[in-house]
């Protein structure tokens, strides 16, 4: 009781399972519109910079970049590799639905792996070209933008 039972719960960092980013990075057509999403204020960085391994958004570019070096995104490209434990792991385990679960993985092994495969090196030429000029300098506020806007016109001299 009290708040270790609260603690159990707590939703607020949430992020999707790996079965679910699995099927993400297993199709072109939800890579393209996770890379490509619209502006949305309600997410950091208005939802332009997204990592698809670890279903999280960033406020730059350039931390972006960095967590691309991350240990932990290392640590969740290799947990994507392997294959993703579903319910139907758990029923084969159990000794149910055994035919089930060999259809399964032979459908994983021939079709879902090898357009993976190819999906996550295009994924990560996409990520190469499109973070390769970020800079460390990058303003994170609108109002930093502005003042390095005004000085360079007050000064034109020191650029």
């Amino acid at each position: 009781m009290g708040r270790y039972s609260v603690k159990r719960y707590k939703t607020k960092r949430r992020t999707k399972d790996l079965d679910l980013i699995y099927d993400d990075l297993s199709s072109k057509e939800k890579i393209s519109a996770l890379l490509n999403q619209p502006l949305d204020e309600t997410k950091p960085g208005l939802g332009q910079h997204y990592c698809i391994h670890c279903a999280k958004y960033f406020e730059t570019g350039f931390a972006l970049k960095t967590h691309l070096r991350s240990k932990v995104h290392k640590r969740r490209i290799k947990d994507l590799k392997e294959m993703p434990y579903t319910q139907e792991v758990a029923d084969a385990a159990a000794g149910y639905n055994l035919d089930k679960f060999i259809k399964r993985v032979e459908q994983i092994k021939n079709v879902i792996d090898p357009n993976k495969q190819s999906n996550e090196t295009e994924l990560k030429n996409h990520l190469d070209s499109k973070l390769e000029n970020i800079s460390t300098t990058e303003p994170t506020l609108p109002q930093d933008f502005l003042d390095q806007q005004v000085n360079s016109v007050q000064n034109p001299q020191q650029q």
